[in-house]
């Protein structure tokens, strides 16, 4: 008999299951370097850009940068019989309730123990109740605040949905918050304001929101900030320091600190953890100790200890540690400090190298604004060229483009093209399409008519549950159409609310490569489809790049910046994505096919 079939981890449940052992270990009170390892070894295999089963099966698991022998060998474990016999072991020794209890604001790991170990509470529910009845004053340390402080801490987890929140949700919220709080104090109280954390890193989804600002008035800003009308909850009140919570259950909090002090606060609340802790090491090697104020001498050859180096700026920091400064983007210790030191990182992305869009939809499908409407947003933008793709026939939940609507369509971007070419305009608009990519891997449009466009995009929005081998063949026979130019949001997620599909994006970017399929980046802040990470794996193979809004609006052409930040994330150059070049050479990088009807 043939033992049964072990079930496939992906990436995020191999990540979790690192990511408890941490927790765990915290519970306990191992070692801290072990537990940031797991920590660290967590947030790469979710970060990371392949599937861990193939690098498993290839036998690489030590090329993942920060995966050491140990955690490698715990990984094979794991994939290869199922379990892994220190998680157990650490299971059984602490109740999984515990671990929840940490998910608590301001219930940290000792406070989760002593609840379990001193009033044998083993879950949130258990926690509330405690609370509720008084019982968690009766530990030292503890008084009817901390009861307080406990319950409001339940109430807002319970609001939060998840415990991140997508950015863009976060984002707006956070710079109107800036904004608010700048118009309720006289100009000048704050000579500097900057989102920290994981919102100025661009991450996909966000915990609580850090907020960083120089001023001489801390009292005034602190007192402003909690008058705030989105403060639902004051959760921490200081000088210096303040905590709010906001209506949908986000933490927000402000630090303020010296001008002296800038550049150290910014590049310590910016994080990641993982690439301060790789900052903090350089220094410590040249007689340094970094902290969030400062460097202080600690055996330094030339200063007595205890000496302070302040910074204003974060570029005199990393430049003081013989570093060149590093886009906050790049800071999740994946061989950015390393080429600092080397002088290496690249000339990252930014939003002005964008001069034209390759996805964009209007009324002729589910758009909100008309062709001309649409085309008027982006020259108002300043973009060079517009490819219009709406949505194919096949797609079934909307209405879609024929090959009749496209002839209309080629009617009106005629007639366009010709009036901004009589008045002197440069600016073109391209006729494409989404084409639909069936379940059989086929298209919502017929090859005679894809041949007859501009740019077509092909994308899976239905059967997205489809098994692995399944997907994934459907998707490779779309990307091999001589037809398909671009390959939409590869993997068809929706952050915070459908998972990625199970394709084997491995195999897809090795296609697009081969095939020149150029990969989006769909900016929209609900899909950010590819990951910088996988971004960057794609450049490794050899693909090239299109950041799209995919904008079914006026207002969507907005969104940009999430899609060129996510790039950023992903080490990409402007050389890397497409629809940073003029029209011409634009068109050149497609397949090789006839490109007719474009007006020039």
């Amino acid at each position: 008999m043939t033992a049964p079939e072990l079930p496939r981890l992906n990436n995020r449940q191999v990540a979790e299951i690192f990511a408890d052992i941490g927790d765990l270990m915290l519970i306990l009170g191992e070692n801290r370097f072990k537990i940031i390892a797991y920590q660290n070894a967590a947030r790469t295999i979710a970060e990371l850009n392949q599937d861990i089963n193939a690098v498993h099966a290839a036998g690489a698991l030590r090329d993942i940068p920060g995966i050491g022998q140990a955690i490698a060998e715990k990984i094979d474990e794991l994939l290869t019989t199922g379990s892994i016999p220190f998680y157990n072991k650490l299971t059984e020794q602490v109740p999984a309730g515990v671990v929840a209890m940490m998910r608590v604001p301001d219930v940290g790991p000792k406070t989760a123990k002593r609840l379990w170990e001193e009033l044998d509470i083993t879950g949130v529910e258990g926690l509330k109740a405690a609370a509720a009845a008084g019982r968690i004053r009766e530990l030292k340390g503890f008084g009817a605040k901390s009861e307080e402080k406990i319950l409001k801490g339940i109430e807002l987890l319970a609001r939060r949905q998840n415990d991140r929140t997508p950015i863009g949700s976060a984002r707006p919220l956070a710079e109107g918050l800036i904004a608010d709080l700048l118009s309720a104090l006289p100009p000048g109280t704050i000579q500097k304001i900057e989102l920290a954390g994981s919102l100025r890193r661009w991450r996909e989804t966000i915990g609580d929101v850090d907020i960083l600002a120089v001023s001489e008035q801390p009292v005034a800003v602190m007192e402003a900030f909690r008058a705030l009308p989105q403060a639902v909850d004051i959760l921490g009140a200081g000088d210096r320091k303040s905590s709010i919570a906001l209506p949908n259950g986000m933490q927000v909090d402000i630090r303020v600190v010296e001008a002296r002090h800038w550049g150290a606060a910014l590049a310590y609340f910016t994080g990641s953890q993982a690439h301060n802790v790789a900052v903090r090491e350089r220094a410590q090697k040249q007689g340094w100790s970094l902290n969030e104020y400062s460097l202080t001498s600690d055996g330094h050859p030339d200063f007595p200890d205890g000496t302070d180096r302040f910074f204003e700026t974060e570029e005199a920091l990393y430049a003081f540690l013989g570093l060149d400064w590093v886009a906050p983007e790049l800071r999740e210790n994946r061989g950015e400090v390393q080429a600092a030191r080397q002088h290496s990182l690249p000339r990252l992305i930014e939003l002005a190298d964008i001069v034209g869009e390759l996805h964009s939809h209007t009324t002729f499908s589910d758009g909100k604004a008309t062709l001309e409407e649409m085309a008027a947003a982006a020259q108002a933008k300043g973009y060079e060229y517009w490819n219009v793709s709406d949505h194919s026939i096949g797609l079934g939940v909307t209405q879609g483009v024929d090959a009749g609507a496209l002839a209309e369509q080629r009617a009106e971007i005629d007639r366009l093209n010709g009036e901004y070419a009589a008045a002197g305009i440069d600016f073109r608009l391209l006729l494409g399409t989404e084409a639909e990519v069936l379940a059989d891997g086929t298209l919502g449009l017929p090859d005679d008519v894809l041949a007859t466009l501009d740019v077509v995009v092909a994308s899976i929005h239905t059967g997205l549950r489809q098994d692995r081998e399944t997907i994934t063949e459907r998707c490779l026979k779309a990307v091999r159409n001589p037809h398909v130019d671009i390959l939409g949001h590869p993997t068809g997620r929706l952050i915070g609310r459908r998972e990625p599909s199970e394709i084997d994006l491995e195999r897809v970017l090795q296609a697009c490569a081969e095939t020149g399929t150029i990969v989006e980046i769909n900016a929209n802040p609900a899909r950010l489809d590819l990951s910088g990470a996988y971004a960057r794996r794609a450049v490794e193979l050899g693909c090239k790049l299109a950041i799209n809004c995919d904008a079914h609006s006026v207002d969507q052409i907005d969104l940009l910046p999430y899609g060129v930040h996510t790039a950023r994330r992903g080490w990409l150059t402007a050389a890397d994505v497409i629809n940073t070049r003029p029209l011409d050479e634009m068109l050149g990088m497609l397949k090789d096919r006839n490109i007719r009807n474009i007006a020039r």
